[in-house]
């Protein structure tokens, strides 16, 4: 297939419009995470918070993807401070269990409702729930974690919520999945390999257009060190204080909540013609092929100049 005809296809399919042209409707997204072990997981969760403020997009729900009793009641707090305490919030069973050097001081300093992540529903299941209610090929998924709960999704069965099994209604509600995974054209990246079986499943048995944000994305954007001149009061400036005393972080996550709600516009090209292949080790390589739904970010826009884009979303105060 013509690489032009086909990612005009994942365009009309992703966006249902040009992926040059800004939105008209608000993209209906689901916000996948490990927010534990790095801080950028926070920053892009407040450029989305942001966008859904401009109108841009709608927050259907959050998961989170790793195991670290801290994260949900820290993830719920940043939802409260940007005013949507009633963010659904997922939680994996059986995942990997990581670190966190920010979390705990998060959810100990800052107003929020959801005390732990035992109380609230497996990720894969409150998936099934938020999909079921939606419209046909509405959803896009962003996940910048592990892959555990997308995994876990696919390999759902029918339940009340939806007759279909996991597979065939991801088939029926994802138009996209964007994710911040993987390294162009190959190489070992965390989130794809620290649960590399869940990893080879998730991206092996996909039904939709997946776009990849690789680690080359994100690495040379750099952002966060601005958040000092925000108010003590914005738990996204805790957050970046107590894990790197507010300095500069690379913006892998934000990079891709940016493009799962904006698009290419001018600060990205796309590479097609292949797909993901992740080996047994979590590495990963793109195979050339003519049929594929995959395809991944490539850098157009001065990392320097898109830093500044994202930054100046992420330090925009809550709506009202």
């Amino acid at each position: 297939m013509n690489t032009h005809l086909f990612f005009a296809l994942i365009c009309l399919a992703a966006f249902g419009m040009s992926c040059t042209e800004p939105q008209g409707a608000p993209v209906n997204i689901i916000y996948d995470t490990d927010m534990a072990a790095d801080v950028d997981d926070v920053g892009a969760l407040a450029l989305l918070h942001t966008l859904a403020d401009l109108g841009e997009a709608e927050i259907l729900a959050a998961m989170v993807s790793s195991r670290n009793e801290h994260v949900v009641p820290c993830l719920n707090a940043i939802n409260t401070y940007y005013g949507r305490p009633d963010i659904p919030i997922g939680s994996v069973n059986d995942g990997v269990k990581a670190e966190s050097r920010y979390t705990k001081a998060v959810a100990d300093s800052f107003p929020h409702v959801i005390q732990s992540g035992s109380d609230v529903p497996d990720a894969a299941r409150l998936y099934r729930k938020i999909l079921a209610d939606q419209p046909d090929g509405s959803v896009v998924i962003v996940s910048v974690g592990f892959l555990t709960n997308l995994k876990n999704l696919l390999q759902t069965e029918p339940d009340e919520y939806s007759d279909l099994g996991g597979v065939d209604l991801v088939r029926e509600k994802v138009k996209l999945w964007v994710c911040m995974g993987g390294h162009f054209p190959e190489g070992k990246e965390y989130n794809i390999h620290t649960d590399a079986a869940a990893s080879i499943i998730a991206v092996r048995d996909w039904p939709t257009p997946v776009v990849f944000s690789g680690y080359e994305i994100g690495h040379k954007i750099m952002t966060g060190k601005r958040l000092e001149g925000t108010p003590e009061s914005n738990p996204v400036r805790a957050a970046y204080y107590h894990f790197n005393g507010l300095s500069n972080r690379e913006s892998w996550d934000h990079s891709a909540v940016l493009y799962a709600v904006r698009g290419l516009r001018d600060y990205w090209d796309i590479g097609t013609g292949g797909y993901l292949h992740i080996n047994q080790d979590g590495s990963n390589e793109w195979r050339t092929t003519t049929e594929t739904q995959h395809s991944y970010l490539i850098e157009k826009m001065d990392p320097a100049e898109l830093a500044k884009i994202i930054e100046d979303l992420m330090l925009k105060p809550p709506k009202g």
